[in-house]
């Protein structure tokens, strides 16, 4: 099975065990906190070394995270290293905020400018990316000044490109455009 199947079934089973237990907000910080653990190159390579015993990997484990998380948590993490699914579980934690995310019905906008905005220009950015995707959003602010003006905002796939950058890049390709075209009329003899 693919990575990213498995990655969704067990976030899925995460997700739907959070929501019965009302829990939904602390098992998305654990999940996404063994995410982060687990993608730690050492660590993963202990918790994949094949010459550990698997009872020392989960008793470092249960030493490590016990009271640091549910206990749900500590037992996906036991359950992904006894299965030898220990590179899967960063993907594991990114399928669970996006089922959050969907759960929740809100985005991350990651939304870059040329300069800094200020709180007002960021609350308009803000509805008006919550008025194209119907979504309640979450600004994610980024500065570039490359794109001289304007605004890049990234919502999932979907990318709106209002840069003044974008907007020379179009405009050259319109003049490029219309003196090839007018050159080719030239050369044509007209009947």
């Amino acid at each position: 099975m693919l990575k990213g199947a498995i990655a969704r079934r067990y976030a899925g089973a995460m997700f739907d065990l959070a929501l019965r237990q009302n829990t939904l907000e602390r098992t998305l910080d654990d999940v996404q906190g063994l995410g982060q653990l687990f993608s730690k190159h050492t660590l993963a390579y202990l918790l994949r070394e094949p010459k550990v015993p698997l009872q020392r990997k989960e008793k470092a484990l249960r030493e490590a995270l016990g009271t640091r998380v549910q206990p749900m948590s500590l037992n996906l993490a036991l359950l992904v290293v006894q299965r030898g699914l220990v590179e899967v579980m960063p993907n594991i934690a990114t399928e669970l905020q996006q089922m959050v995310f969907d759960y929740k019905n809100q985005a991350v906008a990651e939304v870059t400018t040329a300069a800094p905005m200020d709180t007002n220009q960021e609350a308009l950015v803000k509805q008006a990316l919550e008025r194209q995707t119907g979504k309640t959003i979450l600004l994610q602010a980024k500065v570039n000044p490359a794109i001289l003006g304007g605004v890049v905002a990234r919502v999932g796939d979907q990318v709106i490109d209002g840069s003044v950058q974008q907007r020379l890049q179009v405009l050259k390709k319109q003049l490029i455009n219309g003196l090839a075209t007018s050159s080719l009329d030239e050369l044509v003899p007209q009947g």
